[in-house]
């Protein structure tokens, strides 16, 4: 179950994750969600191999 979580960030980075997440074809949440999803993985030592990380279904 997802649950909404406010929170606040310095505007440059917030305009910079914006234009990622549209380079990337996805959404502020979802671009925000991944990325917060594969550093949590990498410091809990769960991260993919990186040749096996894929963005939505391509190669990183």
């Amino acid at each position: 179950m997802k649950k909404p979580l406010a929170i606040r960030i310095d505007a440059d980075l917030l305009a910079a994750t914006r234009d990622c997440a549209r380079r990337d074809h996805r959404t502020l949440t979802n671009f925000i969600e991944t990325a917060l999803r594969r550093r949590v993985d990498e410091m809990m030592g769960d991260a993919p191999e990186p040749d096996t990380a894929t963005s939505k279904g391509r190669k990183a």
